[in-house]
């Protein structure tokens, strides 16, 4: 029989440093142009902040795992976010439709304060009351497992608690070389 120990034991992360490359990595500026080129899905990080609904937009999220249901971003260390989820461990994860390219926009706009507009917010989550985005395509609740700081930003592994979804018919917007856009259906697509 497992014990709550055992299963702790045998799910916290391990940590492994390896030894630092023999081969310098390339400059920075070639790094962002490469990256600049990589096709990625678009989402809103969403907490409180001073008690007022916050998000930034972030291209970093991926899937970390089906079962348990996780996922993985990285952002700035000194952020209004990273400290929200250093101090709650929860937020909220909007996946954007293609529609909302401008609020995207607005809420990754560099040095602006990161606060939602009111028309922005659909209520707020059914689990951890974090704030939900009008016309995203699901609304996840979040809560933090693992944060690493790793240079000047936090890696932060979450769990998945809840995912609304909006039935909204529309293709998630995606970021590449610095613009918003979208996917549409190929003739020979299957549906």
């Amino acid at each position: 029989m497992s014990t709550a120990v055992d299963t702790a034991a045998r799910t916290a992360p391990r940590l492994r440093a390896s030894a630092r490359s023999q081969v310098a990595p390339i400059s920075a500026s070639e790094f962002t142009q490469s990256m600049r080129m990589l096709a990625s899905g678009v989402v809103i990080v969403t907490s409180h902040v001073e008690g007022q609904p916050w998000g930034v937009t972030l291209s970093s999220l991926s899937s970390f795992s089906a079962d348990p249901a996780r996922i993985a971003f990285s952002v700035g260390r000194s952020t209004a976010t990273a400290q929200s989820i250093a101090q709650t461990g929860e937020f909220g994860v909007a996946i954007l439709s293609s529609a909302s390219a401008e609020l995207a926009a607005r809420q990754a706009a560099a040095g602006q304060p990161k606060f939602l507009a009111a028309e922005a917010v659909q209520g707020s989550g059914p689990v951890l009351g974090v704030p939900a985005i009008a016309g995203a395509l699901y609304n996840l609740e979040c809560k933090s497992v693992v944060e690493v700081e790793v240079l000047d930003h936090v890696l932060v592994v979450a769990d998945v608690l809840s995912a609304s979804n909006s039935a909204l018919d529309e293709s998630g917007l995606v970021f590449c070389n610095r613009l918003f856009g979208s996917f549409f259906r190929h003739e020979g697509d299957r549906s």
